[in-house]
């Protein structure tokens, strides 16, 4: 289902990046985040805090909880119906937004689109027939995860609009609690024997250190949350960012605009999108040959994982090549000298996200455009007042609309949930310095609880499917060993041994080291202030499915009860 097409219409528009805001500026926390989404406050915050001491009504009562109702959360459902361990009534996912799809829901700023070929963008064993360009757009992904949800049935075990708040471990009776919010403020407590964190981390926007952003009295939004009802003719308007999301919205509206003004710290590299549409003999292929989708998505697989590992590895001849090429793109695109060496990047290829597009840098060479490489100073009543980096000099310029593309918290991980485990350990407490997983997927001292898309989830050289799949198959097998115990009677558990999860994550940083993110001047979202990598892992996917593919007890520790002394 998309969304309802309004026109938008643009003058005057100014980009700021966010690149001067540290990486973990302007989190958010629970409250915050559930205003942001649309939910009214809880009457009580003790519901939300508290473990309720009565037993749970057997219908708020489940073998699985999952967070979360975008892809993640949709893999996961499907492996674990796919196990033969779970049926629809045995689990239930709690989805914040309207409809299946996650973040795609949320992000629908002009020209949202993704930048992974449309054939990896996929699963193995759900490839999408329907997909028009090598690159989909944001409509077209969001079709795929309804179908790849009604196909299954998912829509029996989803709560919609529902937020999950709280997540409490019960060490006496082994179960989790978990307070769930309605859109109301309404809370409900549910139990489950195993929890599953699908959230991801492209939902919770993120806006920056920048004081006064709360006294500025024009029109404001994030990225994430586009006014599509806000007619911006004649206004003057600020973007705040230049990643990926700012990027595709510049081209989308700078002939709207009277003017377009772009604050840029840090330029990204910019090479050629290469997109394309594929013609009715190919689209006719797809959906009548059999095994022909399965050709195409190996095809282009083959050379991502083939290379991928060389093109971030810095000082590799084809880091050196994909950097040059961008720098080929800004000589060919940007002819005003000024202007080009404003936008010339300092950083090699992929030590942040790499932005393919073909128009980035004919907007910004518009003579309605201007690039500033200001240093922000702070929001006032009618603007944004920034500083000349060279000579400290300061300026305010007024806007009548600020949207703010300043991205993500990639740094943390659950940070909009109260998460609690053994002895009360809390998921922010533990990890206050940096997030720590054992292979993205479960953390120690957390028992029963488990990730799609944690810390450490991501490799730019496979498809991030397929490695979320195997971490949807990793808990499935879990969770079917949770299930074998407790027919013969017991009630179990499991997390990661602390002592392994530590080397584990130490692993995970050295073999990161060569590559171009890990440099000290690299300042990217996918490490935290620290310089902690958070983000992506060193594994190929086949290093990474041997770790998965099954269970190897001593990285564990084990909890163990007879039934009768667990019951609710």
């Amino acid at each position: 289902m998309a969304p309802a097409k309004t026109q938008t219409n643009l003058k005057n528009i100014v980009t700021v990046t966010g690149e001067e805001q540290t990486f973990n500026a302007g989190l958010l926390g629970g409250d915050e985040y559930a205003r942001l989404s649309g939910y009214a406050p809880v009457s009580d915050p003790k519901l939300i805090e508290d473990v309720p001491q009565t037993s749970i009504h057997p219908h708020r009562r489940r073998r699985v909880v999952i967070v979360g109702g975008g892809v993640n959360g949709i893999q996961q459902a499907i492996g674990l119906l796919g196990s033969g361990h779970i049926k629809h009534e045995d689990m239930v996912i709690f989805e914040t937004m309207r409809e299946f799809g996650g973040t795609w829901v949320k992000n629908s700023y002009p020209g949202c689109a993704c930048d992974v070929p449309s054939m990896v963008y996929t699963t193995s064993y759900y490839i999408s027939k329907s997909y028009r360009n090598f690159f989909p757009k944001r409509d077209e992904i969001l079709q795929y995860y309804h179908n790849f949800a009604r196909d299954y049935q998912l829509d029996r075990c989803t709560r919609f609009n529902s937020l999950v708040r709280s997540c409490v471990w019960d060490e006496d009776r082994m179960i989790w609690h978990v307070a769930v919010a309605d859109k109301a403020g309404k809370v409900e407590h549910w139990a489950c024997d195993v929890l599953i964190h699908c959230t991801g981390n492209l939902d919770r926007p993120k806006y920056g250190n920048t004081p006064g952003r709360e006294v500025f009295k024009g029109d404001s939004w994030h990225t994430a949350d586009w006014r599509h009802d806000y007619d911006l003719t004649g206004k003057t308007v600020a973007v705040v960012g230049c990643g990926p999301s700012a990027a595709q919205i510049i081209p989308e509206i700078v002939d709207k605009t009277k003017h377009l003004t772009v604050y840029m710290r840090n330029p990204p590299l910019c090479i050629p999108r290469g997109d394309y549409t594929y013609n009715s003999l190919f689209r006719f292929a797809m959906k009548w040959i059999p095994y022909f989708p399965n050709l195409v998505r190996a095809y282009i697989l083959w050379p991502i994982e083939k290379y991928g590992m060389r093109l971030v590895t810095e000082n590799d001849k084809l880091n050196e090549d994909a950097t040059q090429k961008a720098h080929k793109q800004l000589e060919q695109q940007v002819k005003d000298p000024v202007l080009r060496e404003k936008l010339r990047p300092t950083a090699k290829y992929w030590c942040k996200r790499v932005l393919l597009l073909d128009t980035f840098y004919p907007a910004l060479s518009k003579p309605n455009c201007t690039v500033l490489r200001d240093h922000l100073v702070s929001y006032t009543e009618g603007g944004i007042i920034s500083a000349d980096k060279t000579t400290g000099k300061q300026e305010e310029r007024k806007y009548d609309v600020v949207i703010y593309g300043t991205g993500f918290n990639n740094a943390q991980y659950l940070e909009h949930i109260t998460v609690r485990g053994v002895d009360g350990a809390d998921i922010h407490t533990q990890w206050k310095d940096h997030p720590e997983a054992l292979y993205g997927l479960a953390a120690s001292r957390f028992p029963n609880m488990f990730m799609c898309f944690g810390p450490n989830s991501v490799g730019f050289w496979s498809s991030p499917l397929d490695t979320w799949q195997n971490q949807a198959e990793f808990n499935a097998m879990a969770i079917g060993e949770i299930i074998r115990r407790e027919k013969q009677g017991n009630k179990f558990a499991m997390c990661p041994n602390r002592r392994v999860e530590e080397e584990y994550n130490q692993l995970v940083q050295k073999n990161q080291e060569r590559y171009t993110w890990a440099n000290p001047s690299c300042h990217s979202y996918y490490k935290n202030d620290g310089g902690w990598i958070t983000f992506t892992m060193p594994w190929s996917h086949s290093e990474y499915h041997q770790m998965t593919h099954k269970i190897n007890w001593e990285e564990w520790d084990l909890y163990e009860k007879p039934l009768p002394a667990c019951k609710l």
